[in-house]
């Protein structure tokens, strides 16, 4: 039987003593290296004009600001924990079939048949139509109500291959195995242990109501005072400081 998880807490753990140096760590330690090395600002054109001036314009909002003080996606990179590849591996592509091996014994390799499995989900194009499945040596387990997220890490932009989401009830399941497409063209890919390779979110399973409506004077007041919260963001967030404090 499992011990009882405390509640706030996420816990991973495998059977495997040597993976204990490439961990499950928080997802801003993995954060994307284009984005690590995106300036946190940019110079205006000479040419854009603003209707204030430039000294009001950038007074007023974030008009110069890189993606790299975008509060979207510094939130969605910091997002629940990547779990690095655990093993090196070769993916062997040809034009009928496709292979998979690993370097150690730490986690399993299978494949998933298009016609057996989901003869009836389109396909992206380029992709080989079947699944590899990379058995997870890492289990988790979350309190009770809680799940995750599996999928493939952001903003990496990995072309070779496609995780394939899903969500795993993680306080009465702990397995979180990976099914992925690989590019169909003619490869051998070689896919390094602890390269960031999914992204696992915890969620509490609460259910929300929704209501649409008009906005209110409230609405309005709120969205007004927004540069003010940003900036609060902007000032807290390590993520923002500039490449000389990295």
């Amino acid at each position: 039987m499992f011990s009882k998880t405390k509640q706030n807490k996420i816990e991973f753990f495998t059977d495997f003593e040597g993976l204990l140096d490439t961990p499950p760590q928080p997802a801003n330690r993995f954060y994307p290296d284009w984005f690590k090395k995106t300036a946190a600002s940019h110079s205006i054109p000479p040419t854009q004009k603003f209707p204030l001036g430039i000294s009001e314009a950038l007074g007023l909002s974030n008009v110069n600001v890189t993606v790299r003080r975008c509060p979207g996606i510094i939130s969605l990179l910091s997002e629940g924990y990547i779990v690095p590849l655990w093993s090196d591996h070769v993916v062997q592509v040809r034009p009928n079939t496709i292979n998979a091996f690993a370097a150690n014994h730490s986690g399993g390799i299978s494949l998933h048949s298009q016609q057996n499995q989901y003869k009836t989900m389109p396909l992206p194009e380029g992709y080989y139509p079947d699944a590899v499945k990379f058995t997870n040596p890492w289990k988790v387990v979350t309190p009770k109500g809680w799940s995750v997220l599996v999928m493939a890490p952001f903003y990496q932009f990995e072309n070779r291959f496609q995780v394939l989401p899903g969500v795993v009830d993680a306080d009465s399941y702990h397995h979180i195995h990976v099914n992925t497409l690989f590019k169909s063209a003619p490869a051998d890919h070689q896919l390094k242990m602890g390269m960031p390779f999914i992204q696992v979110i915890p969620f509490e399973r609460k259910a929300l109501e929704m209501e649409v409506r008009h906005s209110t004077d409230q609405d309005k007041k709120r969205i007004e005072n927004l540069r003010f919260k940003m900036d609060k963001f902007f000032a807290k967030n390590k993520a923002i400081k500039s490449e000389s404090q990295d």
